[in-house]
């Protein structure tokens, strides 16, 4: 006792000021560590034995809160999260109540989860099947030129693992959207395939496929009738040439904006009339000059015309 009441009584300011010291300390770890941040949908996966399937779940996703550091808690990211509840043996008899202890949060270290909404979830469970249906793809968005023809996916067909109640309904299953905004010509692109409802879960194989979107070119028609042929000769020989129909009608096919520049004056059609013997006629195809590389087809009617050449 009088070793106890030495302690108490010698020194007491510097007692007091260590216990003053401990209790600001303590206070400041607390508040370091004391920041809380809630994620919303947080995946639930419910887990059932072998040859089970979850038929429905009241909630597929939780409310989840976590504490840490400010730092840890500004790191933490929500695509790494998830909640996995094993389901034991006596549950499968049909449906339930299901806990979810904290324990299921399957997040980092660093941070600790100290609340779940909510706490417990209704789940019914269906017998296992599998069963093989044709992938969709969906293209979002509209392409710079041209429109969406066809979206293809490889492969077209995939593997579905899940209750057999749901499996009867489930006719087919959609990839991720694939954005087309501002494209010009066709491309492929690796999507994920999406679960094939809200409530229940399946085993999706392959979990991705290559989605590839075709963009027809979009085109227009334009037409000219009465459209002059010229006639091309060499300049050192002149000869005098005649040309049956000295008229055609044109027809353009291409991209409305190449199309649009060529509307204020029709193309030029004309005859190659190098080389040719004054003696003869010829029935020669005529050619239209247009802009190269811009995609535009033409049709000539007629598509020859009678030439009569004859010196001057």
């Amino acid at each position: 006792m009088n070793r106890l009441k030495s302690f108490f009584v010698h020194n007491p300011g510097l007692k007091i000021l260590a216990i003053l010291v401990a209790i600001v300390s303590w206070l400041t770890i607390r508040e370091i560590i004391s920041f809380e941040v809630t994620v919303p949908e947080i995946p639930l996966e419910l887990r059932a034995e072998d040859g089970w399937a979850v038929l429905r779940q009241s909630e597929p996703t939780l409310r989840v809160t976590f504490q840490g550091s400010q730092s840890d808690i500004q790191e933490l990211d929500a695509k790494r999260i998830k909640a996995v509840v094993e389901l034991s043996t006596n549950f499968i008899a049909g449906s339930g109540e299901v806990a979810v202890p904290l324990s299921a949060i399957k997040a980092p270290r660093n941070v600790r989860t100290i609340r779940v909404e909510p706490e417990r979830v209704q789940v019914s469970l269906d017998r296992e099947q599998e069963k093989k249906v044709p992938v969709q793809g969906r293209a979002v968005g509209k392409p710079f030129a041209g429109e969406v023809e066809e979206v293809l996916c490889e492969p077209a067909v995939v593997t579905l693992r899940g209750p057999a109640q749901q499996l009867r309904l489930t006719e087919w299953v959609y990839t991720e959207p694939v954005d087309v905004e501002g494209r010009v010509e066709s491309f492929t692109k690796r999507r994920q395939v999406v679960m094939p409802g809200d409530a229940w879960r399946a085993l999706i194989e392959p979990a991705e496929v290559l989605v590839k979107v075709i963009i027809s070119e979009r085109t227009e028609t334009v037409e000219w009738e009465n459209v002059p042929v010229a006639v091309l000769v060499s300049p050192q020989v002149l000869p005098k040439v005649e040309v049956q129909p000295n008229t055609v009608r044109l027809v353009l096919t291409g991209p409305p904006e190449t199309l649009e520049s060529l509307q204020a004056a029709a193309p030029k059609a004309f005859v190659e009339c190098l080389e040719l013997d004054p003696s003869l006629t010829y029935d020669l195809p005529v050619k239209v000059a247009l802009p190269p590389g811009k995609g535009v087809g033409a049709v000539v009617e007629p598509r020859t015309v009678r030439v009569l050449v004859s010196k001057l």
